[in-house]
């Protein structure tokens, strides 16, 4: 303190400002601006943190990001995995009074902001990647979940609750700013989600991703003793998104129901993780239930219908949702089964409970299934066409004329400037020599690269489904 005495006193005899008098008795981390400390802060190939950015640039950045993803994405892995394609899933929100903060970590407003502009797309993301499964909206506020909304495949349900949602915080935050949201509580969260999911058919996923900003939670009972052992025995995976740091018990909670715990670094690596959760997880195996017998993974025949669109001349009444409400429509989708009317697909029937779908519905699920081979980077430095031409050098060089010795000039002889830019991991380059040759040839003008490709490369597009 007795530094900062004649600084005031020369600040007052000089006649300055109190503006200046304020900037010199501030501290040295006071004038420093926080919104740029962890821009600084990056990540190498192991997960360690380094401080110094000069020498990474953009391209390594990338690199580490695909790494990063490989990692916490069951998409990226090259292996064929038993999927689950009918899910059920339920977004667990903290809006406590943490969520109104600002964070560096997440500039352009409050950590609200941003995770309700990463749900608004996590949405429509994963109906696109999932048009057989549900989704459902919970929200945690003052220490109580509210359901907004129930398990539906319909995207624009829950897009009317989320601008709900914005309209009550805030009419909240201009009535009560410092109070409003409350605590934040897992164990209700939780108990609702997984009170509803356990009336879920068994031949689904059964899930809840929890996004948490508060560093705490206040729970009626002992998250690890009671509701942990529920949640197992009805099969419910649980993952949580941290917005602020890891919570030991959210680890713990994620780690025994098989879910994943992360941690957002930055807005990017906020919607990554969230994105994530589009991808349907790996089919739990057998376990064992309550009563100690083992509980086998069966195939299950699920009844589906699809139903024929028909328009009338005279308005009639459509469900709409899960049957709760009606509305007047000329345009309806007619169930196979009861006749029934519903507004939208997929759905289940309001009537019967028959499952609706159409089959471009069935052509997305399926590509879960299917995932692309992962491909491995190619140095700029590498002429792959040398490498390929190296390795057929023992079965011949590779020709690209025709017997008379004249050009070809087929539709499977495709003349190229320049070699593919990557190639597949998991790809044989000797393997795959007898339908796919590169060689050179020399005319008046000069140098021309051939590539001729084989029949066994072609497919032809008519027939294939569009979805």
């Amino acid at each position: 303190m007795a530094p900062s005495q004649p600084a005031a006193s020369s600040a007052t005899a000089g006649g300055g400002g109190g503006g200046d008098l304020q900037q010199q008795q501030q501290h040295a981390w006071e004038q420093t601006d926080s919104s740029q400390l962890w821009s600084q802060v990056q990540e190498d190939a192991d997960g360690n943190l380094i401080s110094h950015t000069g020498a990474i640039d953009e391209a390594t950045l990338i690199r580490l990001r695909r790494k990063r993803l490989s990692r916490a994405d069951y998409a990226r892995s090259s292996k064929r995995l038993v999927r689950d394609m009918i899910r059920y899933v339920y977004l667990v929100i903290d809006l406590s009074r943490c969520m109104y903060d600002r964070d560096p970590v997440l500039p352009g407003g409050t950590r609200f902001d941003a995770v309700l502009s990463v749900v608004s797309q996590f949405v429509g993301e994963y109906y696109d990647q999932n048009p057989l499964s549900h989704l459902g909206l919970i929200v945690v506020r003052n220490g109580e979940a509210e359901m907004i909304t129930r398990l539906t495949g319909s995207r624009t349900a829950h897009a009317a609750a989320l601008v709900q949602i914005r309209k009550e915080v805030g009419e909240a935050l201009s009535t009560n700013p410092n109070g409003a949201g409350g605590v934040f509580s897992l164990q209700n969260g939780l108990e609702v989600a997984g009170r509803s999911l356990g009336h879920m058919p068994r031949y689904g996923s059964r899930e809840v991703v929890v996004i948490m900003g508060a560093l705490a939670t206040c729970d009626p009972g002992d998250l690890l003793v009671e509701t942990l052992p529920r949640l197992k025995s009805a099969s419910i995976r649980v993952s949580t998104v941290g917005l602020t740091a890891e919570v030991n018990v959210c680890r713990k909670i994620s780690d025994g129901t098989g879910g994943i715990m992360g941690v957002c670094l930055d807005k990017t690596h906020l919607r990554d993780l969230i994105m994530g959760q589009c991808v349907p997880p790996p089919a739990r195996p057998d376990e064992i239930d309550s009563d100690g017998n083992r509980r086998t993974r069966t195939c299950e025949f699920v009844q589906m219908g699809f139903p024929a669109r028909r328009t009338d001349d005279v308005p009639s009444l459509v469900h709409a949702g899960r049957g709760d409400r009606a509305l007047l429509a000329r345009t309806a989708y007619i169930c196979p089964r009861c006749q029934s009317k519903t507004a939208e697909l997929p759905a289940d029937c309001a009537v019967c409970g028959l499952k609706l779908v159409l089959a471009p519905h069935l052509a997305r699920s399926f590509h879960h299934l299917f995932p692309v081979p992962p491909f491995a980077e190619v140095p700029e430095e590498v002429d792959v066409a040398a490498a390929v031409v190296e390795s057929n050098s023992g079965a011949g060089a590779a020709d690209a004329t025709n017997g008379n010795g004249k050009k070809a000039t087929k539709g499977s002889d495709i003349i190229g400037s320049s070699p593919p830019s990557c190639v597949s991991s998991d790809a044989d380059v000797t393997r795959s020599s007898p339908s796919y040759e590169i060689g050179s040839t020399t005319d008046g003008v000069g140098s021309t690269r051939q590539v001729k490709i084989g029949a066994s490369l072609l497919v032809s597009s008519e027939g294939c489904d569009r979805c």
